[in-house]
């Protein structure tokens, strides 16, 4: 992802969550650093699940190929 977006992204989750939490400086850089935890977490939560896919398809791929040969 480029740098610009990642930003952006961060600031977007920044500003949502001083909104939602009052609005003060501190309460933007505690968006900053929970919305990075957040957006890491996500991602590794998915990535984690299409691994977990991926190898029980290719050990029931093999399984299959074996029974077919």
């Amino acid at each position: 992802m480029k740098t610009r977006y990642k930003i952006a992204v961060l600031a977007l989750v920044a500003v949502a969550g001083s909104a939602l939490l009052g609005g003060s400086f501190w309460w933007w850089l505690v968006g900053i650093a929970v919305g990075k935890f957040v957006i890491r977490l996500l991602f590794t939560i998915a990535l984690a699940i299409v691994i977990y896919c991926l190898v029980y398809a290719a050990i029931i791929g093999g399984i299959f190929w074996l029974l077919i040969s």
